[in-house]
């Protein structure tokens, strides 16, 4: 192989990591990923990037709903709520109150809740909806 066709293989494998999605299913604390590419509906994929390059959220915290059936989406907004909020500052380093960042989370909606999903996501973001450069865990942002 030439060393331009092993440059381009190179190039070519480096932007499809760039780009890779990941099923929400398999998200884990200190992930990040970018809003775009994804309806904010009902997310079953988010577009991944490496924490050390800009990023628009990052997941700090996940939980398991406890319910044996749906609590319906107010109920459940609520459980995702409070479950995020109380781990913020831990995550953080810093109250919510002070802090330039703020969360949002993904739920289980009544058709995954059917297949089995109990999962709730927590990840936060600029306030600003700036982008994140490096993690946000003790950043004390």
């Amino acid at each position: 192989m030439n060393i331009k066709a092993l440059t381009l293989l190179v190039l070519l494998t480096l932007l499809t990591g760039a780009c890779a999605s990941e099923s929400v299913f398999q998200l884990d604390v200190g992930t990040c990923f970018d809003d775009q590419g994804f309806d904010a509906k009902e997310v079953t994929s988010v577009p991944l990037v490496d924490c050390e390059e800009p990023h628009d959220n990052e997941v700090y915290f996940l939980f398991n709903v406890t319910n044996t059936v749906f609590p319906g989406g107010d109920s459940l907004s609520e459980t995702a709520a409070d479950g995020c909020f109380n781990e913020f500052e831990s995550f953080v380093g810093l109250e919510y109150s002070q802090s330039i960042l703020d969360f949002s989370w993904f739920a289980p909606t009544a058709e995954s809740w059917e297949e089995g999903d109990r999962e709730v996501i927590c990840f936060v973001y600029d306030l600003d909806l700036k982008k994140l450069t490096g993690t946000m865990a003790r950043s004390a942002a």
